[in-house]
């Protein structure tokens, strides 16, 4: 259906670009900065019930890569500088805050592009995301999942909006995107599969040269954040690479995949890897966190951590491509549809008290609030089962916003372009994710509420033009670039 909309000629009333009936640059000033201020405080309403931000697990490394200086094998510190820069030693407060800011304004322009400016539109998104949505779950976690989201909208606009934002939102999208991409290392093959796919449609519809521009845009911000990448860890790790210890992470999915187990059976002991002496403490299936992160594991115990066993774990994970390609191949697929299907709200979301946790970093940095994060309801163990039980509303909204996004029957190019960017999104993710480190519900839960969202820009414009609400010529119109 969407390729047969593709091919097909815009008809007349959606042929309007943005820029044709509003002067560039003040489209923006119909939204007042209260609005995107309520529209934030209703995306952060979690922490305030809970009364502090949600954290997990990582939120400690994330904090404490900043704060004390160094730079984690498993993740980039760039989110940990992010925060640095709204919480300053002093509160947790502002990082939810600026997260929710962030989020609130990016919908705004969405919203504007789409014919929806104005305070009203993004109240009423905001308000039905934060109630329906995992979105508010997200936004108020101090976790770089909120910028998974942020890096297909922000592709999007990019894309398929750049005629229709000014020259100031045009640079903030640009450095939006680029920050977006560079605080996780799983948004870069997203962000560039996104931007390929996007470069596609326009060039179907529009021809090679304004696809070539568009790709242009679309890969300024990647191509930004992997020079940083590559930057931090050949000064920290003394490797010039996107992800010096990656191998960790995939050598162990394809043993817990049995791929991997099946060659270390067949060559241990004649290939000498200090892993042979320990493959019997391996267990199989979802276990591969209890090997990642147990302390006390062999991981950390017998071969000397992940960065000590990465050189191994590279070599291993080229011995098993080299004998069982096609075997690696169906695990990838087998383990991308289990993350299709594997969202449950609320994973991370339960007690985080001393270690494993940020508890330690909190009670250090941040004496004042330790109290407060004590006291809170995630570390009550009020917040998960409550959380948790909001998953089958998701799922249903999920759900119900894809079957509303398929009734569409015309469909502009901007449009047609923000539901396959949806659908490659949520494909992509499961397979960068699921696929390669392994399935979890909070890997695709970061990405469900954009069913929703899509679902109301592109419908509900013409549900108003339809009833008489709004003006015809105008509905569901939208920019090309």
């Amino acid at each position: 259906m969407m390729l047969n909309a593709l091919q097909q000629p815009n008809p007349p009333t959606v042929s309007l670009a943005l820029k044709d009936i509003m002067p560039e640059g003040t489209v923006s000033q119909t939204c007042p900065p209260w609005a995107i201020g309520l529209a934030a405080l209703l995306l952060i309403w979690p922490a305030l019930w809970n009364g502090y931000p949600l954290v997990f697990a990582d939120t400690g490394t994330y904090l404490g890569q900043a704060l004390i200086g160094y730079a984690g094998w498993d993740r980039p510190p760039f989110y940990s500088l992010f925060i640095h820069g709204l919480h300053w030693r002093l509160s947790l407060w502002p990082v939810v805050i600026g997260q929710g800011l962030i989020m609130a304004h990016l919908l705004h322009l969405v919203l504007r592009v789409q014919r929806q400016p104005g305070p009203v539109p993004l109240v009423v998104t905001s308000a039905a995301l934060a109630m329906l949505s995992g979105l508010p779950f997200v936004t108020t976690q101090i976790m770089p999942d909120l910028f998974t989201g942020v890096v297909v909208l922000c592709i999007w606009l990019l894309a398929f909006q750049w005629g229709a934002l000014s020259r100031r939102e045009r640079i903030y999208l640009l450095l939006l995107s680029s920050l977006a991409v560079v605080v996780h290392q799983s948004h870069v093959p997203l962000a560039i599969g996104l931007a390929g796919l996007a470069t596609l449609l326009i060039g179907l519809r529009r021809g090679p040269v304004p696809a070539l521009r568009g790709l242009g845009r679309m890969l300024a911000p990647t191509a930004l954040a992997v020079m940083a990448l590559i930057a931090i860890n050949g000064v920290a790790h003394r490797a010039l690479s996107i992800s010096p210890f990656g191998s960790v992470f995939l050598a162990t999915r394809l043993i817990f995949d049995d791929t991997g187990r099946a060659y270390l059976d067949r060559h241990c002991p004649d290939i000498g890897y200090r892993i042979c002496a320990v493959r019997d403490q391996i267990g199989t299936g979802t276990e591969h966190n209890l090997f990642l992160w147990t302390l006390t594991g062999p991981l950390y115990t017998e071969l000397g951590g992940p960065k000590a066993w990465a050189p191994e774990a590279k070599a291993i994970v080229r011995g098993v491509l080299a004998e069982n390609p096609g075997g690696v191949l169906l695990d990838a697929m087998r383990n991308t549809l289990h993350q299709l299907v594997t969202m449950a709200s609320g994973d991370g979301l339960e007690p985080w008290r001393s270690q494993p946790g940020p508890e330690p970093i909190i009670a250090r940095y941040f004496p004042s609030e330790h109290e407060a994060y004590l006291a809170s309801r995630q570390q009550m163990g009020e917040l998960y089962a409550f959380v948790h039980g909001l998953t089958p509303l998701h799922l249903a909204i999920f759900c119900l916003g894809l079957v509303a996004i398929g009734l569409r029957r015309r469909w502009s190019l901007s449009e047609l372009g923000l539901v396959a960017l949806l659908l490659a999104a949520l494909i992509g993710n499961a397979a960068i994710t699921g696929g390669l480190s392994g399935p979890a519900d909070r890997y695709q839960a970061r990405l469900l509420w954009l069913s929703l969202f899509v679902a109301m820009i592109v419908l509900l414009p013409r549900l108003r033009a339809a009833t008489g609400q709004g003006g015809s010529k105008l509905a569901g119109a939208g920019g090309t670039g």
